[in-house]
């Protein structure tokens, strides 16, 4: 009998750093706090959810393409908003259901290490899962 990972085609992994503040990866400090984040909310999802967990094993067993991103927005409560738009850029359009099936999402706070102001972070996984 076949399992659900053999019917499961991931065709690329998208992957977006949204903060309150600019995280350039174009920058040593952005990509040095976005390596950070990163792995930090990947760990946290494998954690509590078994979907998640099921795909990301996936992905990584299969060499899938994954593109990352990073962006900015006012505030946590326009993360998505952000990450909509940013898989837009790419091609990308997602649906209502499709958000609520592919999506994976993590954040918190932390503090900027330049100034030591904190700000809020999310981590935003969209699996494109061939249908």
């Amino acid at each position: 009998m076949a399992n659900a990972s053999q019917n499961t085609k991931i065709k690329t992994v998208y992957s977006f750093v949204a903060a309150t503040i600019m995280l350039d990866l174009n920058t040593p400090m952005g990509k040095a706090m976005v390596q950070q984040i990163f792995p930090y909310a990947c760990q946290n999802l494998r954690q509590g959810n078994a979907e998640f967990n099921r795909l990301y094993n996936q992905v990584e067993s299969e060499n899938t393409p994954h593109v990352q991103g990073a962006g900015m927005a006012k505030s946590s409560k326009h993360f998505a908003e952000a990450f909509s738009v940013w898989l837009k850029s790419r091609g990308i359009n997602i649906t209502d259901s499709d958000k609520k099936k592919k999506i994976s999402v993590f954040g918190g706070d932390a503090q900027n290490p330049q100034n030591g102001l904190s700000f809020q972070w999310g981590v935003l996984l969209y699996f494109d899962i061939e249908e």
